[in-house]
């Protein structure tokens, strides 16, 4: 500092030092904040290095980007779930829907119910009414109708199968379940009355299985003709029925297992409009006599079978009589 001039005043000299002192002060402050701040930069910089470059045992190892969450389809939703699912449905639902979906597209629907009976020739097949059920039964093998006593449960062609005014037999394997009331296996005719049945007769004690005929047009009971079992109609037992009309002797015959039960001497048979019945008859106007049970092996021929056929028939289960049939049904 140089000398002051002559006249000048003399400095305050307390004063020039304080003042001094003060800048003194400020200067160190702003040096302190300027090092704090630079060491909190260098600090954030070296933190943000090592979160973004991590050591490994096998040297620097770059840090991978985390995979977003999923939601498993066949499980519980994910803790955390992903951005997308997220602004979907919820993940319960989503999951719900796509096992719905997943389930439906593995099924398999189940096959509608068959609603007829195919002739094993291909002529003449039967339509099933609703009661009707085409399955198997126990104690036989291969495809059988399965009938509850009930008005809706019968097979019909669309016509007449059987030619009356000629030599016919009729064959079917039957088990019969009801203890009591008639039943009929197969019949023919849909207008007041039969024209020939097979099946199961019953009144008070009498209960045989029969083989039987209307002779007369416009049908009474008078002027039927039967052939009847020498034993009793038996009840949870597979058994096969045959019935023959030989138009030459005027005879029906019913056979029952194969052997011949009782012949009966007929003037004819009347020829019934309408079509061949499985299950139920046509008598006086009414359908009556629904089958309770199950029936297979039904077959027409246009022919008297003689004894020997029917044995073979019945030695073959109801399958083979060595001749072709006209007709059959529930064969395997």
């Amino acid at each position: 500092m140089g000398i002051a001039p002559p006249g000048s005043p003399t400095p305050d000299w307390a004063a020039l030092a304080e003042s001094n002192e003060r800048r003194q002060r400020r200067r160190r402050l702003l040096m302190t904040g300027g090092a704090v701040a630079g060491v909190l930069a260098v600090a954030g910089v070296v933190a943000t290095a090592l979160l973004l470059r991590q050591d490994g045992p096998d040297g620097p190892r770059t840090a991978e980007p985390t995979a977003p969450a999923t939601v498993a389809v066949d499980g519980p939703p994910s803790a955390v779930p992903s951005a997308s699912a997220a602004s979907s449905a919820p993940p319960s639902a989503s999951a719900s829907a796509a096992s719905s979906a997943s389930a439906s597209a593995g099924s398999t629907a189940p096959a509608p119910a068959p609603t007829r009976l195919d002739d094993v020739r291909g002529a003449r097949p039967a339509a099933l009414a609703p009661g009707a059920v085409l399955g198997t039964a126990p104690g036989h093998t291969g495809p059988a109708l399965l009938l509850h006593g009930s008005a809706d449960g019968w097979a019909q062609t669309s016509a007449v199968v059987v030619d009356t005014s000629k030599s016919f037999t009729v064959s079917a394997v039957v088990r019969n379940d009801a203890a009591t009331g008639a039943r009929a296996v197969v019949t023919q005719g849909s207008g007041s009355y039969y024209s020939f049945y097979l099946g199961r007769d019953y009144w008070g004690s009498h209960n045989q299985w029969v083989f039987k005929v209307q002779t007369a047009a416009g049908g009474d009971d008078g002027t039927s003709r039967q052939a009847f079992s020498t034993g009793q109609a038996t009840t949870g037992q597979w058994v096969m029925l045959t019935g023959v009309y030989d138009a030459g002797s005027r005879q029906i015959r019913l056979y029952v297992n194969g052997a011949p039960a009782q012949t009966t001497s007929v003037s004819g048979i009347w020829q019934a409009g309408g079509p061949l019945q499985i299950g139920r008859t046509r008598w006086k106007n009414t359908w009556t006599d629904p089958w309770d049970g199950a029936l297979t092996n039904v077959q027409v021929w246009s022919q008297a079978l003689p004894a020997e056929r029917v044995t073979q028939l019945w030695r073959s289960g109801g399958r083979a009589a060595g001749t072709q049939s006209a007709a059959g049904w529930l064969l395997p």
